[in-house]
């Protein structure tokens, strides 16, 4: 779910930077993690977390439909 976002989100978001949107602690979670509004370019707005090293979030979306994609 994408929370309202402020006209400055939308700006930062539409010139290509991932926005820090709410922390969440979702269950069995030992702390709580930074998610970031991101523009994906094939659906549009989308939330996550940025995981590993390489700072960029990925769009659910397409990592599902890639992974049906494979098999």
């Amino acid at each position: 779910m994408i929370p309202e976002l402020t006209w400055w989100q939308r700006l930062m978001i539409s010139l290509g930077y991932h926005v820090p949107i709410e922390k969440r602690r979702l269950p069995g979670w030992s702390g709580s993690m930074m998610f970031y509004a991101f523009k994906c370019p094939k659906h549009g707005i989308m939330v996550d977390s940025i995981p590993g090293y390489d700072d960029i979030p990925s769009c659910q979306k397409c990592v599902d439909e890639k992974r049906l994609s494979i098999k």
